[in-house]
């Protein structure tokens, strides 16, 4: 019996998600729970798992493909099978659809007899074998003069940019095929991120205020909690999302939504963190941070950036915030605006812990500071609603067991 595997849900923002990398090729055997291949959602790249066993009999979606959720993207089945799939399929082979693809691609006249870009004696991409088709070269040899058997579009156009040509002179250059610039495929975590982004900017009436904590007493704790025989270790953004769960309790309309009938206040502080990839941004969510205490907020946090950093989280890992913190702490950046992540009404933006004189008690000091910014939806947070509660939070950060109470 022919079973279906088909793309998987790509998040809350978007039906369509990409596919990254096929683990498998056609008449490879699987057993259930082998991983098929991967897939690039709006927010991070998934694993797919075959849920049954038999032998890859289709490959219906290729390596850099969009798909909508629950499209069929492969056929697994008993050899018996091939034959259905074969009629499901229209009756094209694999070689008729290479035969298909080159004709599509040949040049018209009596060029077309000698055209044959495509090489049943290479394996490629199809992707590889279109762009080899509309350059004229053969995949042979492509493959031979990179020393491969299996070409992917990246290796077809790494020929054509060093391939060899003729000046106007008569002598031969090499890359004259390369462009002055470099093209990067957009993925689909940074097509969502812009869209989202945009659509930030475009729609959110926003207004920013910043303050300026003593870090200082926060540093304290922070040193003396990891130098305990607990054996917890808590990072400052730990703490941060209880110093923010304990100012949000006296200014709610900081942690809820806007729509056109109304104002959400949510009851549970979900609070996102941002998290830089190479590949992009993700913003994995703490919920009910309200509920928690401080080692399993940072137990979360933890769990939540080594998945993020190893592609692994899943869309609802991402999904339901109700607040977002992005620290840039690590670097020399002492304030910065961050862009809401709708539909929530604010984000804080954590800058670069730095020394800062300080007059006290007469003399100047060297007290270490944190510039904290929060951007605000203005339709749910006036001016002076968001600086109160931005003085409320200087004033927990500062005395930290303030936010245990």
């Amino acid at each position: 019996m022919i079973k279906e595997i088909t793309m998987p849900a790509g998040g809350q923002t978007t039906d369509m998600s990409t596919i990254g990398a096929w683990l498998v090729k056609t008449g490879d055997k699987v057993k259930r729970g082998d991983e098929l291949l991967t897939v690039e959602t709006d927010k991070a790249t998934l694993s797919v798992e075959s849920f049954a066993k038999g032998t890859v009999l289709a490959i219906l979606a290729e390596e850099g493909d969009q798909a909508a959720a629950g499209e069929v993207i492969a056929l697994i089945g008993e050899e018996s099978d091939r034959p259905q799939v074969e009629e499901r399929l229209g009756g094209q082979s694999k070689a008729g659809l290479e035969t298909a693809v080159a004709a599509a691609h040949a040049p018209s006249g009596k060029e077309e007899e000698e055209y044959q870009p495509i090489d049943k004696s290479v394996k490629a991409m199809p992707n590889a074998k279109l762009l080899a088709g509309e350059h004229g070269f053969s995949l042979r040899d492509v493959a031979a003069s990179l020393g491969k058997d299996n070409l992917k579009r990246a290796d077809v156009q790494k020929y054509i940019d060093e391939a060899p040509c003729m000046d106007t002179a008569g002598t031969e250059e090499t890359g004259c095929g390369k462009a002055s610039v470099t093209e990067v495929p957009l993925t689909s975590m940074r097509r969502t991120i812009a869209r989202r982004m945009l659509e930030s900017s475009r729609n959110v009436p926003v207004f920013r205020a910043s303050v300026e904590v003593d870090m200082e007493p926060c540093i304290a704790f922070r040193t003396k909690v990891n130098g305990s025989k607990t054996g917890l270790k808590l990072s400052y953004n730990d703490i941060l999302f209880k110093c923010i769960d304990a100012a949000v309790r006296k200014y709610p309309y900081v942690n809820a939504s806007y729509t056109d009938d109304a104002i959400l206040l949510h009851k549970n502080v979900n609070i996102g963190l941002a998290v830089s990839l190479e590949g992009g941004l993700v913003v994995p969510v703490v919920e009910t941070v309200n509920e928690k205490t401080i080692t399993e907020i940072a137990e979360a946090n933890k769990s939540n950036i080594s998945l993020a950093r190893e592609g692994k989280l899943a869309p609802e890992d991402m999904s339901g915030g109700t607040i977002t913190l992005s620290n840039l702490g690590m670097y020399p950046v002492v304030r910065f605006d961050a862009i809401i992540n709708p539909p929530e009404a604010c984000i804080l933006a954590a800058g670069t812990v730095h020394d800062k004189p300080v007059l006290k008690d007469g003399r100047w000091v060297a007290v270490p500071v944190m510039t904290l910014t929060g951007s605000f939806d203005h339709r749910v947070v006036d001016g002076a609603y968001g600086a109160s509660f931005l003085t409320e939070l200087k004033a927990v950060i500062e005395d930290p067991a303030m936010a245990l109470l």
